[in-house]
């Protein structure tokens, strides 16, 4: 009990930076140490000046260290830190290791793990293949690392999902906080099935320096890394950044020559990663280097959808692909009427079949 009271007090520290709390540790070997350190004892670690030990002294004495731990016990948030047993392994040999992070949820073993990244604003296609790729790592057993941003780090943890699958959110924020807020509900199912964690403070906002340091764990976690889209200069490839400097591989899906969303993959593939041309055999790959995962058998809804539709509506839906297409482009190879195109059209976009990215150009859903 003592011992994890005194690592709550720490963990909830704001008077020391994110960066010094493991060194801290390092020197004194426990948070209860530094708790019961004296002023000469905390100058003579040579990380605090004389004005921050005065400030981090005044506020320690304020500090109602088990009235805190109880109010605390009583959220539905657990925390975790270096003095743990439960603190993941593969955070502890990088470079400015967390002391320690805040989750909501179960953390699950962390050996098995395959981060997705990518742009935020991601076209139809790099939804389509982030969530398909989710589905099949979390149908063979993967646990999927990723943001829970906008676009492909929401589409990869609901891929995993739809597959019974664990996944785990790693955000830039507090973790009490939900953003972005439309994820509420995905935010609720990772909590379900696997771990939303953050090592900010109870009540962070996401500001934009957060993030950058954020993804080192994204990759810290995970032994294999895949950026799915990602513009040249990118949250993404600051994440494939850091895992080259913690040997990870990194794999990513090619895009198109010109195409601003696929230049930063384009990039990583000339400087020697992986390509992702099949889901499947991109799955083969890693069993290979696990062995044989163990399969997901409760699948909730990682089924193919059959697309059941009238002769004259099927032959117009195979006019559209992953990528926009215009009503110009699909009126010239068709031959069809205009008019009746259109219909057609704006039937299948109705059935939820095809979108509208920007104004006359659509996209498939499925």
């Amino acid at each position: 009990m003592n011992e994890i009271v005194y690592q709550h007090w720490f963990l909830s520290n704001e008077d020391i930076s994110y960066s010094k709390k493991v060194k801290l540790i390092d020197y004194f070997y426990d948070s209860y140490n530094i708790f019961n350190a004296s002023k000469s004892e905390l100058l003579n670690s040579r990380m605090l000046n004389e004005k921050a030990v005065d400030k981090f002294i005044a506020n320690r004495e304020k500090y109602e260290l088990y009235e805190e731990y109880e109010k605390f016990i009583h959220s539905p948030f657990s925390f975790t830190t270096v003095e743990s047993a439960d603190y993941p392994e593969k955070l502890k040999n990088i470079y400015d290791v967390p002391y320690g992070f805040f989750y909501i949820g179960k953390l699950p073993d962390f050996s098995k793990c395959i981060s997705i990244v990518g742009a935020r604003r991601c076209s139809a296609y790099g939804k389509k293949l982030s969530a398909d790729l989710g589905r099949a790592l979390g149908a063979e057993g993967f646990t999927v690392i990723s943001g829970m941003a906008r676009g492909v780090d929401s589409y990869g943890h609901k891929g995993c999902l739809d597959a019974g699958g664990t996944t785990v959110a790693v955000l830039g924020c507090g973790c009490d906080i939900i953003y972005p807020a439309e994820n509420h509900l995905l935010y609720e199912e990772i909590a379900k099935n696997g771990a939303v964690i953050s090592e900010y403070q109870m009540g962070t906002n996401p500001v934009a320096m957060n993030f950058p340091r954020r993804n080192r764990i994204v990759s810290a976690l995970s032994d294999v890394v895949i950026v799915v889209e990602a513009r040249e200069k990118s949250g993404s490839l600051i994440t494939a950044d850091f895992a080259l400097e913690q040997g990870k591989d990194i794999y990513v899906v090619p895009g198109r020559i010109g195409d601003s969303l696929s230049a930063g993959c384009n990039k990583l593939i000339s400087q020697g990663a992986g390509v992702i041309w099949d889901v499947n055999q991109f799955i083969n790959e890693l069993s290979q280097l696990y062995g044989a995962p163990k399969k997901i058998s409760n699948k909730r809804s990682g089924k193919s959808i059959k697309i059941d539709l009238e002769p004259e509506l099927l032959q117009v839906y195979n006019y559209f692909d992953l990528y926009p297409k215009s009503l110009s482009t699909v009126l010239e190879e068709s031959g069809l009427d205009y008019l009746k195109l259109l219909s057609q059209v704006l039937a299948l976009e109705r059935m939820g079949l095809l979108s509208e990215p920007f104004k006359n150009n659509y996209v498939k859903q499925y």
